[in-house]
């Protein structure tokens, strides 16, 4: 039994090993952290990684989690979309400094709050029609985000592309993270 055992062990660690990407000496696997509060009393800790082949084919991920570590948010995108847009199939060559100035640059989000939106008025028919010049985008109605905004809740603002960013606030329904509203140009 022990030797069946062990050998069923052996072939789930061979299995899990090879799945695994070398690293070599070009190599992507960058962090860049932030502490900030917003969800609550305690300091949030906003991480974002970079981690690929080379650093021009890195996944980037943001992530936020609460004091306890529990997740909050993520997001994940590729370094070459956020910094140039779109797909390459041949991204230029990208250093591990120039990865490393975005991640922090990533991870230095706005916390202010759902007040700074700006207003939905009544009877204009979506949130980017109330606004010139910056186009805005909401998933939720008029009303709940119009009480969302009025509220002043704790607002966090992050890069989600080369042109926007997303504003997320905790539902005070639900106590999870909520996106109110995205912008960009």
């Amino acid at each position: 039994m022990r030797v069946l055992i062990a050998g069923l062990l052996a072939v789930l660690a061979t299995a899990c090993s090879e799945q695994r990407e070398p690293r070599t000496a070009e190599s992507c696997a960058r962090t860049a952290t932030r502490q900030v509060t917003w969800s609550g009393q305690a300091p949030d800790t906003v991480t974002a990684r970079a981690d690929g082949p080379t650093c021009a084919q890195a996944v980037v991920t943001f992530t936020i989690r609460n004091a306890d570590g529990d997740p909050l948010w993520a997001f994940a995108s590729t370094h070459h979309d956020m910094i140039v847009g779109g797909y390459s199939t041949d991204p230029a060559a990208v250093s591990p400094e120039e990865v490393d100035r975005f991640l922090a640059s990533w991870v230095d989000v706005t916390v202010n709050s759902s007040a700074d939106l700006p207003a939905w008025p009544e009877g204009v028919e979506s949130l980017s029609a109330a606004v010139e010049g910056i186009s805005y985008f909401t998933e939720l109605d008029r009303e709940a985000y119009e009480m969302l905004r009025t509220r002043n809740l704790p607002q966090l603002c992050f890069a989600a592309s080369v042109s926007s960013s997303q504003c997320l606030i905790m539902d005070p329904l639900s106590n999870a993270p909520l996106m109110i509203a995205a912008y960009g140009s």
